[in-house]
């Protein structure tokens, strides 16, 4: 999910109802946030997160 105050992305559970940003502390409710993608795990989860994070420009094809 990305942050609706900063905008940096962040992985939570999505049995959870809220969920505190780590880097600037908003505290949202998940049903009101938009979900960028599932993961099955928490690896697949940081890959998805790397991933966004990369430049497009920078990207693997």
């Amino acid at each position: 999910m990305a942050c609706p105050k900063c905008g940096n992305y962040s992985i939570t559970r999505d049995t959870t109802k809220t969920h505190q940003c780590p880097y600037c502390g908003y505290v949202m409710r998940i049903e009101e946030v938009t979900i960028i993608a599932r993961a099955k795990n928490g690896k697949e989860a940081r890959e998805i997160i790397l991933k966004l994070k990369t430049p497009k420009e920078l990207r693997r094809p």
